[in-house]
């Protein structure tokens, strides 16, 4: 059965179809492309049923997702040339053991999380998202690993699922 997406439609794609999110939409209709999404060449077809054959013949599929998959959410990666994070601003990462050895930096974090959170938190599952969620249903994706702190996978409706960095939501 096709996955819910936001209104309580079904997604209208084929759970094991290959998708070029930036042309499908979750709701079926189509979108532009987020300032967030680096460009990409054009799909070589051929490779597209490729991947299509391999995906129809495997039973078990791990899946690791990045923040790759999320910009087609509104949310920037980091590395992207031109359109991620760092490309676009000097903000970084607070990393672990500046966290650890300072309640300056503990502080701080936590404030601009605070700060974030209602706009982060508004971000929606894409195509992607879905389909990866509808590949589980169906017993065809066994697991799904995701750097990703952000919970689309999960407002899906993946289960199988491992967050390597956590979830900002939890």
């Amino acid at each position: 059965m096709a996955p819910l997406v936001p209104g309580g439609r079904r997604m209208r794609m084929s759970p094991l179809c290959i998708f070029t999110p930036r042309i499908l939409h979750p709701r079926g209709s189509h979108t532009a492309v987020s300032t967030f999404v680096p460009p990409c060449p054009p799909l070589d077809q051929e490779k597209v049923k490729e991947l299509q054959h391999f995906i129809s013949l495997s039973k078990r599929l791990l899946v690791m997702t990045g923040a790759g998959i999320s910009t087609e959410s509104g949310i920037p990666d980091y590395r992207s040339e031109k359109v991620g994070l760092y490309a676009r601003t000097d903000r970084r990462p607070i990393q672990h053991v500046d966290f650890v050895r300072s309640a300056k930096i503990r502080q701080r974090y936590w404030a601009r999380n605070f700060v974030g959170w209602p706009q982060f938190s508004s971000h929606q599952p894409n195509a992607a998202h879905w389909a990866l969620s509808s590949w589980e249903r169906l017993r065809k994706l066994y697991w799904l690993v995701t750097q990703n702190v952000d919970a689309l996978h999960s407002k899906a409706g993946s289960l199988r699922l491992t967050e390597l960095h956590g979830c900002m939501h939890r």
